[in-house]
Order: C-alpha cells, then structure tokens, then sequence
C-alpha cells in the first residue's frame, strides 16, 4: 500500500449548502454537507484546515467513511454499498474509535476534490458537517472506458443539468450516470434532465480517452492555486469557452482582507499594457472557442500582512464555478515587523523587506564626450546594456557581486509521530548562495546538466575587481541611493590595458624578470538612484512587483583612468529579485 493511500481520506454529505464565511485564515472558506441516516454520496471542495479525518467527522455519529482509489485494474462499480466494500481492492475506510472494527482504518486523512461515501446510523438524526478550509483546484481526470467516481465544478444554484453539462464531450453523450438514493442506499440511474449537486459525487462512464472539464475550461500554468512564490509577481492561468457560442467569464473575489491585486490589460489597437487594479467583479469576454489568457499581478509593496490570502470564484453563464485560492507573503518572513536593534540601510523601515539576491541590467543611454572634456552626457545612437549583480543582506547591507552560484542544502528527516516506518522533514532544506567556490562540494546542485545535478551561476563581464564582493555606501530600496567605487588594479586579469604576451604592456620590466607597472589603473564610479515610479514605464502604469520583487531607477557612472579625461555615462537601471536567501557561503 502506497503512502500516498495511506495519508488519503473522505469526507461527508450529499445534500448541501456552500458558504463562504471567513475562518481561520483570511482565504478559508466552510463547506456545510447535510448528512441523512444511512449512506451518503458527497464531493468535498476544500482543502480541510485540520485534515485528519478524526478531526473532521468530530461529534458526528459516523459509523464509516469510504475513499475509492483506483489502482490499475478496472473500477468496481458497486450497485449498493451494503453488499460490502472492504474486501473490493481500491476501496480504502474510517472506522471510528471505539468501533471494534477501528483497528481495519486505512484511511487517515480528507482531501479536497475527492469523492466519499459516509454511513451513518439508520436511527441517526440528520447531522450538519461543517469543514472550513481552503479551495484546491485539480482537474478530473477521467479512467477510459471505465467508471469515475467523482463530482462536477458547478454553482450551487442554476446549475446544469447533465446533459448540458456533457453536451460538448463525445467520450460522455449517452453514457452511464448513477447516482446513490439515501432512500434504499443503492446507485440508481440519472437521467441527463437531472440537475447537478456541486455537493454529490456520481458514477461516469467515459467511452475512450476525455479530459472535458466541461463548458468552461480552466488551465493554470503550474500548481493547483494562485499562490504566489516568493520571485514571483505574476501568475498566468487560460479560460476556454467551449459551448459554442461567444459568452463571458467572471472574476468575482471572496474573502475578507484583500490581496493587493493587479490584472494585465491590452489595447487592442495600440496594443498597450496596463496594470489596473483587479476589482471585486471582473467581466471578460469569453469568444467561442478561443482561449482567453488572464494574468494577475500581486502588488507585496501594498501588504498590510506578512502574509495575505483570499480567493476568487471563476464562472461563466453556463452554471460552473471554479473557486481559486489566492496567497502570497510579504517578501520576506516577518519583513513587516522592523527587527530590534536594527538600523536600515534597505528597504526603508525594514532591511529584511529586500534582502536576496537582485539580478539586473543597467541600460546606458548618455556617454560624454570625452576628446572634448565633456562632463555632461549626451544621448547615444543605441543604448547598450550591462548586467549587475547585488546582494542584500537581512541587516540592508547591499553588496556589488561579480559572480555567485546557487546550490542545495539537504533537510534531515525523521520518524513520523503518526506512523514511525515513514520518515518526515525535520529540518527543511534552504537555497544557498556562494561567492566562494571552495564551498561547492558541500551542497548539492538545483539544475540537471548531462544526467548531474549542477548549481545555478549567475555573472557578469560588466565589471571586474579584487576579491568577491563590494561594500555599497547608502540606502538600497525605493527612494534611496548607493554608490561605489571598483578599482581595476593595474594587475588586474581584466584590466584593458593589461596584455600579459605584449612587452609594452605586461607589467614587466625589459628582461621579463621584475616588476615595472605598465597598465594604467581604472577607477570606477558607480551610482544608483532609485526611484519610487518605473522609469520605463508609461506614465502612470505601475508593473506588477515594482517596489518589492522589481526595482529600478536612473544610473550614473564616472570612469576615470580609461581616457585622458574622465568619461561621464548615465542611463536606467532595472533589478529583479532573483533569491530571497539572505546571506553568503553559509
């Protein structure tokens, strides 16, 4: 038996209510599942807060909870549940303490988009099972030419009815559909008029291959939520209208506190980008047949939480419902609560707020004009970019890097307190990031390259100096400034005047035996203003993440060492935070 059985589980009901009272957390939502004596057919929506089924099915007088699991041989389709279902391979069940039949549990835990049977009692009163939780979105996936038990993505009023449901998937037209009568416990026959409870799970025969999800499709580009990692400010999920005919999509937002959203908007003839805010009810037009790409932003520069969670129910006019859940932290743990004691130098009040590893690009538009002496710059025929890289530190320390590789630290595991013979994380593993290349073979890599695990190498040639990293001097976050010097010494591998195989040049004296300094020494002037605003942004457009994971402003340099007179350049800069890791080689 698998663990992935084992920690599987059910819930209850079949006569329904969904509501969406807040709970414990700011995106739990309650699912309230009336249960009737005898056996119940249910389909649980959420992901349960407390997911042991103990806790779930607590003060219910449940004599049983059934899970089916399919492994690879044909579903067992099962007319009356009385006939018995523990000796039928794939069916997996609760029996509650002091049952004497509690020690045959194999079931442990309730999953959201699961389909359960729940007995109860005969003599027992209808109960009300409340379950607050979080949604999780997973496709149906369909067992070819066999029978799937589960429930369908519909609203809890105006719903389909099967056959308007199905009416667009050839593997489903004039299949089989059973449905369990409370009255006698047995599945029954559904005619395709019957509308459809978003509560209660069903017997589909799918004829051949299917992965209809019905009228309106829904497909996220990675996850089961819109939970938005840390270096990520925008997530991407696609609706297809697949009814025929032009429709439309709705966004509607569910919850209390409010992430600080942003949805992705394009003219159609200029074919400009705007981030307006997402709004409670967000409408779009749904063409037949076309897929319509929705992309939201999350704005962390505006949390008021260290973490902030919601949800947004997505729905067409067709009766299906798919809710979504929305989460994301602030940029850093604990990055709105400023720590004791420290002075910042990031991130205004809080250092830790932009502490990571910001990758970026300085764009020069201005050089001066130095045969003339010039000190002013003046705009270039063709901006040219140079990559920089800088590191933050939890205490707002930035640091100018020239080359950093990120690796894996492993966790430890050990024995689970529930079950002794599987292991469980103890210590999670961390990202780390080197600057000292000493340190590689004690971690592990993060890509696969040629069948090996290698680290991530992020670099320049933009600049070069001695040693590993440099000290910035002032404020690194919107509003502030930091500037730096790099000396390139005249021993310097990458020092331009340097040439190791020219007698002029290599810093040796006629006979190639001594010391005798050839190449000149170049001082580098660096400066970076940030700015609260995107500079290249149109006005009054604010991009998803700018100000917490995207950063940027104007660029000033002096170079002085290279020409007989300092040269002069200015242009924009843009960072990305690449790693929110907090310190170096360790």
């Amino acid at each position: 038996m698998s663990r992935s059985i084992i920690t599987s589980l059910l819930l209850a009901g079949v006569l329904a209510v969904l509501a969406w009272p807040m709970g414990s957390r700011a995106a739990d939502m309650t699912q309230t599942i009336t249960l009737k004596p005898g056996w119940n057919a249910i389909f649980v929506t959420v992901q349960p807060d407390q997911p042991e089924i103990a806790q779930v099915f607590s003060g219910i007088p449940v004599r049983s909870v059934w899970r089916w699991i399919p492994g690879s041989n044909s579903a067992q389709f099962i007319r009356n549940p009385e006939d018995g279902l523990a000796n039928i391979e794939g069916w997996f069940a609760w029996f509650p303490e002091p049952r004497p039949d509690a020690v045959l549990t194999n079931l442990f835990t309730v999953d959201a988009n699961t389909a359960y049977l729940v007995r109860l009692p005969d003599d027992a009163a209808t109960q009300q099972l409340v379950i607050s939780g979080s949604p999780r979105y997973s496709p149906i996936v369909w067992r070819p030419d066999e029978f799937t038990l589960t429930g369908l993505p519909v609203a809890l009023s105006n719903a389909p009815t099967f056959a308007e449901f199905f009416s667009r998937s050839p593997a489903h037209q004039a299949q089989p559909i059973y449905r369990l009568d409370n009255t006698d416990g047995r599945w029954k026959p559904v005619a395709g008029s019957t509308p459809i409870n978003a509560n209660e799970s069903y017997w589909f025969f799918t004829k051949g291959n299917s992965r209809y999800q019905g009228r309106m499709d829904l497909v996220l580009d990675q996850g089961e939520s819109l939970e938005f990692g840390r270096t990520f400010d925008q997530m991407r999920f696609v609706l297809r209208n697949l009814s025929g005919t032009d429709g439309s999509f709705q966004l509607e937002r569910l919850g209390g506190d409010q992430v600080p959203l942003s949805i992705r908007v394009e003219d159609e003839e200029t074919h400009e980008v705007g981030w307006p805010d997402l709004p409670n009810v967000e409408v779009l037009p749904a063409p037949a047949g076309k897929d319509v790409f929705v992309t939201i932003g999350i704005k962390r520069a505006q949390f008021i939480h260290d973490r902030m969670e919601e949800m947004v129910a997505v729905t067409d006019e067709n009766g299906q419902r798919i809710v979504l859940y929305v989460g994301g932290n602030a940029a850093l743990a604990g990055a709105l609560s400023r720590p004791a004691g420290v002075t910042a130098k990031a991130g205004g009040d809080n250092p830790v707020a932009l502490a990571g590893l910001w990758i970026g690009t300085v764009k020069i538009n201005k050089v001066s004009e130095a045969q003339q002496a010039g000190t002013e710059p003046k705009s270039v025929g063709q901006t040219f970019d140079q990559r920089v890289l800088i590191h933050v530190n939890a205490q707002g320390q930035a640091r100018l890097l020239k080359d950093v590789i990120q690796m894996w630290e492993d966790g430890t595991m050990q024995p689970s307190a529930l079950d002794p013979t599987y292991n469980e994380v103890a210590t999670p593993g961390r990202y780390v990031l080197l600057t000292n290349k000493n340190l590689i073979g004690l971690y592990s890599g993060v890509a696969g390259r040629d069948g090996k695990a290698v680290g991530l190498r992020y670099s320049t040639v933009a600049y070069d100096f001695d040693g590993e990293l440099l000290d910035f001097a002032g404020v690194f976050g919107p509003g502030g400034a930091l500037s730096t010097t790099i000396v390139v010494s005249p021993t310097l591998p990458t020092n331009p005047f340097l040439h190791r195989y020219h007698p002029d040049h290599d810093n040796k004296d006629e006979h190639f035996l001594n010391y005798q300094e050839e190449a000149y020494q170049v001082v580098r002037n660096m400066q970076f203003i940030f700015t609260t605003d995107d500079p290249d942004a149109p006005a009054g457009v604010t991009q998803p993440g700018w100000g917490d994971s995207t950063l940027g402003g104007t660029f000033n340099e002096s170079i002085t060492g290279l020409h007989r007179n300092t040269i002069f350049t200015s242009g924009t800069f843009r960072l990305q935070r690449a790693s929110t890791v907090t310190v170096l080689n360790q």
